[in-house]
């Protein structure tokens, strides 16, 4: 049973609709709206379902002053001393003293300790604050796999719907940037998660508005480079480096670690990437966007007020590691390769479009791991923990190549706009849809009229007052005349 949320005089109703829809068993998410770091959550419902689970189970009485607590290691600056906490997104539970010569678990393992309470030593701690901890007479390391009975977190659908309620935007579109939460776990060595590129014709301040909407939506620990440490009651605890979010602008070089090498210089699991590219980058991140003008805008709005429900949702989604065997991913690479090299003639781009780094990136660890990324990405936000040969190969045929070939060709118009009417113009002033119709019917055959905006609309896909509209605008800027009255061309 759940009572009205205290947080709804901060939240719209249409808000409150969304998150109540969520349904106990997607979580508390109606009493979780408002901003709390990932790290500082305390209990209740500021903690997804499956650590309050885990805070229950995390100490056990044994006997007098024996206790047992399972839990997760974070190391601290002192080697003989850990902390056990009921969720590795927590720093809040219980020091464990190490008796010299004891084995140090690995950073992150669920572990079991037993042992009975003393006061840490005052040569381990800064503060003079009495600080507890348990001694480790009995320590053994239990196994990580994924706890059962979890519920899965918000779907594909649901986590997109609440991210962009407030944007315009294509559904492809919103459904990439959504799988920037979800993100995709690690592969042969090479840093998980998923990275997306954003060149486009719309304008680049509300792409940047957009940009700044996703950040505020992250936990300050989720997008920024914080310090690998924090003090606990005096006594400096590291912080794992499991996944976060990097969205904005990238310098070259750090785009090209994560992207064409495959490696996080921070040292994080799992890293996924929302950069504004530009010419030199566009072609280095696993999907590359094209955002066109006509398709986009954005409102408005305090995005921080999502901060928790999507955070209990992308932690709930890191439990999981989608698995595919070796098998698979060999057919579908086959598969991926033949559909680069039928782009590269298609498009008439130079044999280097297939080089490490290249727009059409056909080495193992280009391509073919963007779109295994993407499929176990999808994997996980469907919450299975397998991807089959036609769950891969419809991650590449249905949402990878689709996104290279609007990127390819947004950009081959960018750069005709800027041959034609000079490396000046603004082509994110008009509908993009429209703009390139009409390049696709002008002809350039002398003495022609020009396409009509009744084909203009039927090749753009647009409404006709939209097309006339950008029509106009055009012709105002002085980029097509209008020969006869009702055809178009451009100058």
């Amino acid at each position: 049973m759940y009572s009205s949320p205290r947080f709804l005089g901060d939240i719209s109703m249409d808000e409150y609709g969304r998150l109540l829809l969520q349904g106990p068993e997607h979580d508390r998410l109606i009493d979780s709206v408002g901003y709390r770091d990932v790290f500082d959550r305390e209990s209740g419902a500021e903690l997804a379902g499956w650590e309050l689970r885990l805070q229950k189970e995390f100490r056990e009485r044994v006997s007098g002053r024996m206790y047992r607590y399972r839990g997760f290691v974070h190391h601290t600056r002192q080697v003989s001393l850990m902390m056990l906490t009921p969720s590795p997104w927590l720093l809040g539970g219980v020091f464990v003293y190490l008796h010299q010569g004891q084995e140090i678990p690995s950073d992150g393992a669920f572990v079991e300790v037993a042992g009975r309470t003393i006061a840490v030593p005052t040569d381990l701690r800064h503060s003079q604050n009495l600080v507890r901890a348990i001694t480790a007479e009995s320590l053994n390391v239990l196994s990580t796999e994924t706890p059962p009975g979890i519920s899965p977190p918000l779907t594909l659908k649901d986590l997109s719907d609440m991210l962009f309620e407030h944007v315009g935007m294509a559904e492809a579109s919103k459904g990439a940037f959504a799988r920037l939460f979800v993100s995709s776990p690690p592969y042969q060595e090479a840093v998980g998660g998923l990275t997306m590129g954003v060149q486009a014709l719309a304008s680049e301040s509300q792409i940047k508005k957009f940009l700044t909407h996703i950040r505020k939506i992250l936990p300050p620990t989720f997008r920024t480079r914080r310090s690998s440490h924090r003090s606990v009651n005096g006594i400096d605890v590291t912080l794992p480096r499991l996944w976060r979010l990097e969205i904005g602008r990238t310098p070259e070089p750090r785009m090209e670690a994560i992207c064409v090498k495959r490696v996080d210089p921070l040292g994080y699991r799992e890293l996924s990437l929302g950069a504004l590219t530009d010419e030199r980058t566009a072609a280095f991140p696993d999907i590359p966007l094209a955002i066109a003008s006509g398709d986009f805008w954005i409102e408005e709005t305090d995005s921080s007020q999502l901060m928790l429900p999507i955070l209990k949702s992308a932690i709930t989604y890191q439990l999981l590691t989608p698995m595919v065997s070796a098998r698979v991913i060999d057919s579908t690479t086959m598969h991926i390769v033949s559909r680069l090299e039928f782009l590269r003639d298609s498009y008439s781009l130079n044999n280097s479009a297939l080089a490490r780094g290249g727009i059409l990136d056909a080495d193992a660890m280009g391509r073919p791991l963007s779109a295994l990324r993407l499929a176990r990405s999808t994997a996980r936000a469907e919450w299975s923990d397998k991807v089959s040969g036609p769950q891969l190969k419809h991650a590449w045929d249905q949402i990878l190549e689709p996104a290279l070939k609007e990127f390819i060709e947004i950009a081959e118009l960018k750069t005709a706009v800027e041959r034609e009417w000079g490396s000046e113009a603004r082509a994110d002033r008009f509908n993009t849809k429209v703009l390139r119709a009409l390049k696709a019917l002008d002809t350039g055959s002398h003495g022609s009229l020009g396409p009509t905006l009744d084909e203009i609309v039927g090749e753009a896909g647009v409404e006709k007052h939209v097309a006339a509209e950008s029509l106009m605008k055009m012709k105002d800027a002085g980029v097509i005349y209008e020969p006869r009255s009702g055809h178009y061309r451009l100058v």
